[in-house]
């Protein structure tokens, strides 16, 4: 699903000064983050050049497979969008904030916990294929994505099946990046929350070439960190560049990548309920379950490319690739209440999991006339491969295999501190005996836990007629599941269906349209969980079936949308005797109203409420049978106002009031969640000044600070909700930056200036490593000194760069990739194991295993020579940035198998400094040379027996390329 914007009609001359690029290029050096608030929708025509919508009214387009370009009143289905208009009226920090006002959408946590999942109309989206970016699935497991590099959320409410195949009847949700705009712009963010988190976001943008159809890109970074507000650590780091431009006026492509860190410490998993427990008092939303020794991070990399040929005036083809991968290492804790008073219990989980995602996509579409009807055909194919890797755990419950069953410390709600399980004795609970030892062990050796397999063709016709429009589409989608954990005996299933979907609109006035739609879906069948009898089992997929049917109002300064929904779904839960099973049937059905209005240019009021009936109708267990689906909410509405005095220009007041109703947990609805009501208010202030924007905001969310809890998706867990938090923030953007051409020199011959791209190769060579050994399970050992000591084989080192030419100064934004293979490791002591076999000191010769780094690095240079009278070009500078190391299966001995020490990688601070020369080839490519010498200060990582490796790593590297002047 992806969104389009209007296009702007004009161009912009680019005929000023550099100086306020300069400042741009020189926040991003310095590593300065931000966000712009200009966003050109010219960008997204140039980006998907089959679609182009022109116009003054800002109609928000969606992109939906087999749904082809439409607009959301057209979509014969219920929408939710945030826009970042939207996200900025509100002042959402956090993806989850943006839809606090939709009362039909449900954060599933806090919005503390890690990662920021969704229900919609009482059902959890999916994870393996509910969360788009851009349209295409990408492994959105529990990561927190950072709202700022978003243009727009977009929510596809109820089945989607038929528009992606196998995912949730809840509904899809789309992340749409910032993509590149017409202008340069550029600004930066600077925000503060509680309890202690200190975000910065940087955000530039624009052409790459003088052609306004030529080149452009956008290049988005974020990082945050501190302590949020229930004590845990946190750090996330963001960045993403988009690059598109025209092969031809018909063929256009556009290129997209972001990696993402993600890190949390001392940060509970989730809250379970045992079955006994039936009340529960709420306590304040700072509550933390987790262990002092818990830690959590995410790894993300993505790269998308995209190519759109306008083959006629009315005909479109387009074509998508996408790479994602997901690294989660997780060394943490769940914890379980066990009765009303509070009483919990601690539970080891460590979870090292590895998923990998391919995924294409190829459509047509096209309209042609039968006479007075107008046909809209769009046609394709898709595939989704996931492959998913996960570590064997050493213990077991119920004679399987099982990740969280090593009980911990007993603790209570309502008073004390958390328990730590660290040196805490378990019979079963692995390496050394302790919980603490497998909280936290990195396996070395990973194996294939499952495999999905969706191929899929789509074809669906929209026929319109007047003011009457039939939809009727088909998709034939081949699926297959192999799972091989946690179970022992492998289950596996292969299924073959056709899903059909039908819709009938009817313009009853302009700007206003009613319609009925029909859709069946298809989705993954659940795998019994870990606390389950028959743990691992699944049932394979199910069918669900959905009738909706709605009016769509979209005016000038106002809109509403009214719907109707039932939905009915196969259910599946853990009985009363601890055994998952799929039994029965649960109905889902509601009305949902969202409505927003510009009542005069001062005032903006939003309203809206859902009533959702969720029950069991049918299971053989009785007991069940016409109980409340737990974990979803009867009654919710909320309202929003923002009031812009005219008489106080760029000052504006803001506040919304958000009631959830009753509801339950449970498959027997033996735990009430009571009603709350919960307040925001904040207020804003714009300052235009020289050219570029000031503004200051401030944001208090549950300003009476209310305790309530808030059910997870299932209903047999909860979370504390948010307490009264707050934020202030400052933004800073410089507004459309115009670009020069070449300038003179002294002599008056012109000297070229502006973007250029380069790439270049070579070799790298790791300086001698020492590292200390740090125990983690037994603190009392002390710390080794200089324990190990590391020598590396000369490596390779690959590294691309865009940057701009300002004649005597260049800024560059470059990515790079160094490797280096093992050659020497020395043990200096063995009081702190490495390993488990515990080997003795000494010097091993044949050591195995790769360091890898990969940078992101802003770099300032400074030039000599390279003017008209010279061919030669003299470069020094250097550069600082994040980079990532990793450890890849070091070994003290090669030939001795599965005895890796270390299979660890770090994020962390980097700097660099560089020299070279350049020799100009023709006018716009040059042949380079450049040594850089880079370093990672602290790197703080741990082996395999859970003990520290802290030290450094020092490269020193010989590159040869090329830069090409655009």
């Amino acid at each position: 699903m992806r969104i389009i914007s209007p296009s702007l009609a004009g161009t912009t001359d680019m005929t000023s000064s550099h100086r306020a690029l300069a400042v741009a290029l020189a926040m991003m050096a310095a590593g300065t983050a931000s966000s712009v608030h200009a966003a050109d929708a010219d960008a997204d025509a140039a980006a998907d050049a089959e679609i182009v919508v022109t116009g003054q009214r800002d109609e928000q387009v969606i992109q939906a497979g087999p749904l082809g370009a439409r607009s959301i009143l057209e979509t014969p289905f219920s929408v939710a969008q945030a826009d970042s208009e939207q996200i900025r009226r509100i002042a959402a920090t956090t993806i989850d904030a943006a839809f606090n006002y939709d009362p039909s959408i449900r954060s599933n946590n806090s919005g503390v916990a890690s990662g920021n999942t969704f229900s919609v109309r009482g059902q959890s989206v999916d994870l393996t294929n509910g969360y788009k970016y851009d349209g295409l699935a990408f492994p959105y497991w529990f990561q927190d994505h950072p709202i700022e590099a978003v243009e727009q959320i977009q929510v596809l409410k109820g089945a989607g099946g038929f528009v992606y195949g196998y995912a949730s009847p809840s509904g899809v949700v789309n992340f749409v990046s910032k993509k590149p705009t017409r202008d340069l712009n550029a600004s930066v963010d600077v925000s503060y929350r509680s309890s202690s988190i200190l975000r910065t976001h940087f955000d530039i943008g624009g052409p790459v070439t003088d052609n306004p159809d030529g080149v452009a890109f956008r290049f988005n970074a974020v990082h945050e960190e501190g302590k949020l507000y229930n004590g845990a650590d946190n750090k996330n780091t963001f960045a993403q560049l988009w690059l598109q431009g025209n092969v031809t006026p018909s063929l256009s492509w556009s290129l997209d990548g972001y990696y993402q860190r993600t890190w949390q410490a001392q940060q509970s998993n989730g809250i379970g309920l045992n079955a006994a427990v039936t009340n529960l008092a709420p306590v304040s939303g700072k509550l933390n379950l987790g262990s002092a020794s818990t830690t959590k991070f995410n790894d993300i990399a993505q790269v998308t490319g995209r190519l759109n040929y306008q083959i006629a005036k009315d005909w479109k083809a387009s074509a998508a690739l996408r790479y994602s991968t997901l690294d989660e290492r997780f060394p943490g804790n769940t914890a379980t209440i066990l009765d009303n008073s509070g009483r919990y219990q601690i539970n080891v989980l460590n979870q090292n999991r590895v998923f990998f995602y391919y995924v294409g996509q190829l459509s047509v579409e096209g309209q042609f006339r039968t006479g007075a009807i107008r046909h809209t055909l769009v046609g394709g194919f898709d595939y989704l491969n996931i492959d998913f890797d996960y570590d064997r755990q050493p213990f077991t419950a119920n004679g399987k295999p099982t990740a969280t069953a090593v009980p911990g410390a007993i603790g209570n709600i309502y008073y004390g501190e958390t328990p730590d399980w660290a040196g805490k004795s378990v019979a079963n609970a692995g390496a050394g005996g302790t919980i603490g030892t497998r909280a936290f062990m990195r396996p070395p050796n990973w194996f294939r836990f499952q495999e999905i397999r969706q191929r899929g063709l789509f074809l669906s016709d929209t026929a319109k007629w007047g003011p009457v429009e039939l939809m009727a589409g088909l998709r034939y989608t081949w699926y297959s599941e192999f799972n091989n954990e946690p179970v022992l005996a492998k289950t596996s299933y292969k299924e073959n269906s056709l899903t059909p979907v039908a819709a009938l609109s009817y313009d009853i006035a302009e700007g206003a349209r009613v319609y009925v739609s029909y859709v069946e879906a298809l989705q993954r069948g659940g795998q019994a969980p870990t606390t389950a009898i028959n743990v691992g089992d699944s049932f394979g997929p199910i069918k669900s079936t959905q009738y909706e049917a709605g009016i769509k109002v979209q005016r000038a300064n106002w809109g509403a949308t009214l719907a109707v929904y039932k939905t009915n779904v196969p259910s599946e839960y853990v009985n009363t005797a601890n055994v998952f099973v799929r039994d029965g049937e649960r109905r889902f059905q509601g009305v949902e109203f969202d409505a927003n209005w510009h009542v005069t240019k001062e005032l903006y009021l939003k309203y809206g409420a859902a009533y959702l009936d969720a029950v069991q109708t049918a299971a053989q267990n009785s007991s069940v049978v016409g109980k409340v689906v737990p974990g979803t909410t009867g009654f919710q509405t909320s309202g929003f106002v923002e009031y812009t005095p005219s008489l106080l220009p760029g000052f504006s007041i803001f506040g919304g009031v958000r009631y959830s109703g009753k509801a339950y947990g449970q498959a027997t609805n033996s735990f009430v969640f009571d009603p709350v009501t919960v307040g925001d208010l904040g207020l804003s202030y714009t300052l235009p000044a020289a050219g570029k924007q000031f503004k200051i905001s401030a944001n208090v969310q549950n300003i009476t600070d209310t305790w309530y809890w808030l059910p997870t998706a299932s209903g047999t867990g909860l979370s504390a909700g948010a307490p009264r938090t707050f934020s202030l923030s400052l933004n800073v953007a410089t507004g459309p930056i115009a670009q020069d051409g070449p300038i003179r020199s002294e002599s008056g011959v012109l000297r070229e200036t502006g973007w250029y791209v380069g790439l270049a190769g070579g070799v790298t060579q790791t300086a001698a490593g020492n590292f200390d050994i740090t125990p983690r399970i037994n603190p009392a050992l002390g710390q080794v000194s200089n324990g190990l000591r590391t020598a590396s084989k000369p490596g390779w080192e690959l590294a691309g760069s865009v940057g701009y030419d300002f004649g005597k100064v260049r800024g560059e934004v470059e990515l790079s990739h160094q490797q280096s293979e093992l050659k020497r490791v020395t043990l200096n002591s063995t009081r702190v194991a490495i390993e488990g076999t515990n080997r003795p000191a000494g010097t091993y010769d044949d050591a195995s295993g790769t360091t890898r780094i990969l940078a992101l690095m802003a770099n300032g240079l400074f030039d000599i020579g390279g003017t008209a009278r010279s061919r030669w070009a003299f470069e020094a500078g250097g550069g600082i940035g994040i980079a990532r190391v990793l450890q890849h299966r070091w070994q003290l001995q090669e030939a001795v198998q599965d005895t890796v020490f270390a299979n660890e990688n770090k994020l962390d601070f980097a700097w660099q400094a560089l020299a070279g020369t350049r020799y100009r080839l023709t006018d716009r490519l040059e042949a380079t040379l450049r040594y850089r010498y880079f370093s990672l200060p602290n790197a703080y990582l741990q082996t395999t027996t859970a003990n520290a490796l802290e030290g450094s790593f020092h490269t020193h590297s010989l590159l040869v390329g090329v830069n090409f002047r655009l």
